[in-house]
């Protein structure tokens, strides 16, 4: 191999890993920049900076535009890992949520090192999550772009469903769990819900008609049936996990 196809090759890698790079650092920035908007606020930003819809989507289009089956696995993985260490990194250094009481010789806060064990729990839960879930986005994606009129509409109804997971969750828990008033917090999680359906809906619209090629529609529409009840069952497991991190 010669050295000019050695420095070509290095700026083939630099061009392809740069799209995930900003996308993770921008998917962490905003994730962790609505954690600390006012809450009348903050519940406008999550469903577009905040969500499993706001990540799951950013993955995608990075995978989609990647140049091959494998670059797209490394294009989604790298998009979540990325966000998620940043995120929690962010919440480590700057946040002020893991300190607590004060010290003996002042008022200053001191670290709390049960709330730095549970940022740690949580952060290697959703590491493993970013891994899994760029993993099948990554692979999502790629069927969608290349793939047949059959393959694409299964990829991307399943593609739906991991989009809206967490939006149907919220919407059951609300309607068949939930025991408590229909006060204005559960308002605010059914209209975010309703939100990231909606973007779910024009982020399948803008995947089809990039793809410029005939989907099966009703394999689209089955795939993302099964595909939201599934992620329903997911999310009320990862529901179960969070509450003991």
């Amino acid at each position: 191999m010669t050295e000019l196809e050695v420095l070509n090759g290095r700026s083939v890698a630099r061009r392809q890993a740069l799209p995930p790079v900003l996308a993770g650092v921008a998917l962490g920035v905003a994730a962790f920049s609505v954690d600390l908007a006012p809450e009348v606020v903050g519940r406008f930003l999550v469903p577009a900076f905040s969500s499993e819809f706001a990540w799951g989507v950013v993955a995608l289009a990075v995978s989609y535009f990647a140049a091959t089956f494998r670059s797209a696995l490394v294009a989604g993985v790298g998009t979540l890992v990325l966000a998620t260490l940043i995120y929690y990194g962010l919440v480590v250094s700057l946040s002020r949520r893991w300190y607590h009481g004060s010290s003996s010789s002042g008022p200053e806060e001191v670290v709390s090192l049960d709330g730095l064990t549970s940022v740690a729990r949580a952060s290697a839960f959703w590491l493993v999550g970013a891994l899994i879930g760029g993993l099948v986005l990554g692979c999502l994606a790629s069927v969608v772009r290349v793939g047949s009129a059959r393959n694409a509409g299964v990829a991307l109804g399943v593609a739906f469903g991991l989009l809206t997971g967490e939006a149907a969750y919220a919407i059951f828990h609300a309607l068949f769990i939930w025991v408590g008033p229909v006060d204005s917090f559960v308002c605010a999680r059914i209209g975010s819900a309703a939100v990231q359906f909606l973007l779910a809906v024009v982020a399948a619209l803008v995947a089809l008609r990039l793809r410029r090629r005939l989907v099966a529609l009703w394999v689209l529409l089955m795939a993302a049936a099964v595909s939201v009840t599934a992620n329903v069952a997911i999310w009320h497991l990862i529901e179960l996990v969070r509450t003991t991190l």
